[in-house]
């Protein structure tokens, strides 16, 4: 399929940043790997852009920064919603990328290259506390899950197979969430907020149209009841639930160019499509997070360098000024 051709050799050389698309329903679950190991911590080395830390009742996102052209990794940074008391997290020349709030926003799980393999850490909201919780094999893209407790993650071998993972930070058990697979481009975790349902990429329809296309479907946690969202010839990718749970927002190629993508909302019952962007994001470089209120959405893209506020009612965007001159800001993350 030439849509999977195209984006193949972009995801290869975007490690950090790809995997967008659906997930796979847990047909089972195997224990693997270590299920004791020890947790090795890190003292915090956060430091402020402003004169204060983020004030605890503004309504903060976290994001992740960088400076090329001065040859500065990507950090991990917080800040207020209007890009006041910019506060960074992390401060290692290794890359910290992919933060992840836990949903009492009292830590962060991020993915980072310092240990020379992509692994997953956990800190404290304000950048205490640091400590590595995977150790095999190569990890991105945690996701907290709805109990608090979990934290899922993707995996590979790096010979090819990827797969999903959960660690549970009680017990310290790691288990799989879905069976390894080749499949890499198009596994993406997205849980409704109650846990209950699950939204998802699926190339079912393209079976037979064989035209490339993915759709947007939301099913139970089980697999049962899939529903499509979507219908058309395009890809449309990438997922995520409302705060709420009655809305689902996602990337889509539907304004008619192949790898260029506008945000879209559409209600989980599949009415009142609406298009909130233009068309200029892309599948390996984008992510985006709905403000707790569900009023607004936070989208950056690595390729274009900044974090766009979009107004979900009135499709109006604002920046998030966070960045300064040679300054790079992208994978923006709203506190629960």
């Amino acid at each position: 399929m030439e849509f999977m051709k195209k984006n193949a050799l972009c995801i290869i050389a975007l490690s950090f940043l790809l995997g967008v698309g659906g997930c796979v329903a847990p047909n089972s679950v195997t224990l693997i790997g270590p299920t004791n190991f020890p947790l090795t911590t890190e003292r915090s080395q956060a430091q402020s852009d402003s004169d204060t830390n983020p004030e605890s009742d503004c309504e903060r996102i976290a994001f992740v920064k960088a400076n090329y052209q001065l040859n500065e990794n990507p950090d991990i940074y917080v800040s207020c919603e209007d890009g006041s008391h910019v506060t960074k997290l992390t401060n290692n020349p290794a890359s910290d990328l992919m933060p992840s709030w836990s949903l009492d926003s009292t830590q962060i799980a991020f993915a980072s290259l310092r240990t020379g393999s992509s692994q997953i850490f956990v800190m404290d909201q304000n950048g205490s506390g640091q400590k590595q919780i995977t150790f095999v094999n190569s990890n991105d893209w945690p996701v907290w899950l709805p109990d608090t407790k979990t934290i899922a993650f993707r995996t590979t071998d790096g010979d090819g197979l990827w797969w999903w993972r959960f660690l549970n930070l009680e017990s310290d058990e790691i288990q799989n969430l879905t069976e390894p697979s080749f499949d890499f481009f198009y596994q993406k975790l997205s849980w409704s907020p109650d846990g209950k349902l699950d939204a998802y990429m699926s190339m079912e329809e393209q079976k037979t149209r064989n035209d490339g296309s993915s759709q947007i479907h939301i099913r139970n946690i089980d697999g049962s009841a899939d529903q499509t969202l979507t219908d058309n010839i395009w890809a449309n990718i990438l997922p995520l639930w409302s705060p709420n749970g009655q809305r689902i927002a996602f990337l889509s190629e539907m304004q008619g160019q192949y790898d260029i993508y506008a945000l879209y909302i559409i209600n989980s019952d599949g009415t009142n499509l609406r298009q909130l962007t233009d068309s200029k994001y892309t599948d390996t470089g984008t992510s985006y997070s709905w403000s707790q209120d569900g009023k607004t959405i936070a989208i950056g893209d690595s390729n274009i360098g900044r974090i766009m506020l979009i107004d979900v009612i009135s499709s109006n965007s604002a920046e998030l000024p966070v960045t300064k001159n040679g300054e790079t800001s992208f994978w923006p993350v709203w506190q629960p």
